[in-house]
């Protein structure tokens, strides 16, 4: 009976392993997994190649950090399959790293458990999370070290991180900013030292946008305007909210065995700080994933990763004996394994679909229209954008019901190409008087669609059109 039980648990294991290898290695399959990670850097591209400040150039909601930190990382990573993958695995490995140091954790215990978090919250999709996750852990790490030997430094360094998180993703800041006033108001920290983590955030923040002050003009405020006017109509309406509340606690409920062990048996307010901070980073970002108010997985990395980090301490204090309790999580993520390895290799599927050279041969240094069609191409194949309000749907969001409007307002420019998808005046995803204008104006030089199925609603499906 006990060689049965070892047989099936070996067996399991390397089932596990395998699972997980082709899981992994089905995100170099294809340029990228995630639609946003390839938005990035085509901001970063004006920030840097033609030093063009936010928004200008192209729009996009995000603070602008995160287009300089994603155009750098694809210009000193040379692989485009799996470059966003990369990007979080190397960043998984940064945060397993300061963990187990800190808090005295096996490391490959500890990348195990981060990979089932980064499973379940689609770690590997390289979004902004892979960014923001260890910073906000060094931050975390630097108040515990400055509380504890009282160096003002390290609480001015965190304010200066602080500042860099908050600017690569807003959510940061619903993260951070309780945390840093806990310390105070609960009188952990001193007033001094409260005031030099404030200072840092100031002046990290007077330093990140010290390029808007430069240039004056009212561009630091066309900035935070356009970023406004759109967040307005990006929030999620009641029933998404309630979508997305149901989703991050669907998502917790995998967590519960472990979490009741933990908070149980843990004083949250006057324990040990290191562990009281873990805490409180777990609670404020299952806020912050609710706050975002969109039910998109990424986003319940915020949470998964600091509650996978609780797990491992709950496991490692048991010295194995609870690691049933963890069973929901493996069975999830064994899950979402099968279903991430079907998904990427449809992802890649549809990527053959797209021929970026050729459409870079045709197109050249000639500005491109996008009429709510794939903004990935932009990135492939190095395009330029007619309209600074390049990504998916964001003109429909941006101007409402003057989106159309704002389509026939750019044609009349007579830009040289247009991109549309492929269906879209048969499905309604492009109104019906800017596909007039486009078919008399212009006409198809290169399409992408399968022909068994060429109507299909599919993101990937396009007519690139030039000017008559």
């Amino acid at each position: 009976m006990i060689k049965c039980k070892l047989l099936i648990r070996k067996f399991s294991i390397l089932l596990m392993f395998a699972l997980s290898f082709f899981y992994v290695l089905t995100f170099f399959l294809s340029p990228f997994t995630d639609w946003d990670s390839t938005f990035y850097p085509l901001i970063g591209k004006g920030i840097f190649r033609y030093h063009i400040l936010p928004y200008d150039y192209i729009f996009d909601h995000k603070p602008y950090l995160v287009y300089v930190f994603y155009y750098i990382w694809t210009q000193v990573e040379p692989i485009l399959n799996g470059r966003f993958a990369i990007l979080a695995m190397v960043s998984m490995v940064s945060v397993a790293f300061m963990f187990s140091s800190a808090y005295r954790t096996d490391k490959w215990q500890t990348l195990f458990y981060l990979s089932i978090g980064g499973i379940i919250g689609d770690y590997l999709g390289g979004n902004t999370e892979v960014l923001q996750i260890p910073l906000e852990l060094s931050v975390i790490l630097m108040l515990c070290k400055g509380v504890q030997e009282h160096k003002i430094p390290l609480f001015f360094l965190a304010g200066i991180v602080s500042a860099i998180a908050v600017n690569i993703n807003y959510l940061a800041g619903c993260v951070l900013s309780p945390i840093i006033l806990y310390l105070f108001l609960g009188r952990v920290c001193t007033v001094v030292e409260f005031l030099a983590c404030v200072a840092g955030g100031m002046i990290g923040l007077t330093g990140i946008f010290l390029p808007f002050l430069i240039a004056g003009h009212g561009k630091l405020a066309a900035y935070f305007d356009m970023q406004h006017h759109f967040l307005q109509h990006y929030g999620g309406a009641s029933d998404e909210r309630m979508y997305t509340f149901a989703l991050v606690a669907l998502y917790i409920v995998p967590l519960c065995p472990m979490l009741v062990v933990w908070f149980g048996r843990r004083d949250v307010c006057w324990g040990n700080l290191r562990e009281r901070l873990l805490s409180l980073w777990f609670v404020f970002s299952v806020v912050a994933a609710i706050l975002s108010g969109h039910g998109f997985y990424h986003y319940f990395s915020l949470f998964l990763i600091p509650g996978m980090l609780i797990c491992l301490l709950v496991h490692r204090d048991a010295g194995g004996a609870l690691s049933w309790r963890m069973m929901p999580l493996y069975l999830y993520a064994a899950f979402l394994m099968v279903s991430g390895i079907v998904s990427n290799i449809n992802d890649m599927k549809r990527a053959q679909l797209t021929d970026p050279a050729r459409v870079s041969q045709i197109v050249g240094h000639q500005k491109v229209l996008n009429i709510n069609s794939d903004h990935s191409l932009y990135y492939l194949s190095d395009m330029e954008t007619f309209d600074p309000i390049l990504f998916c749907g964001q003109i429909e969001i941006y101007f409402g019901p003057q989106a159309a409007d704002h389509y026939l307002d750019d044609l009349r420019q007579r830009p040289p190409f247009v991109l549309m998808p492929h269906a879209g005046c048969i499905n309604h995803t492009v109104a019906p008087q800017v596909c007039s204008w486009v078919k008399d104006h212009y006409h198809p030089v290169y399409e992408a669609y399968k022909g068994k199925d060429p109507n299909r609603n599919n993101a990937r499906y396009y007519n690139l059109y030039k000017i008559n």
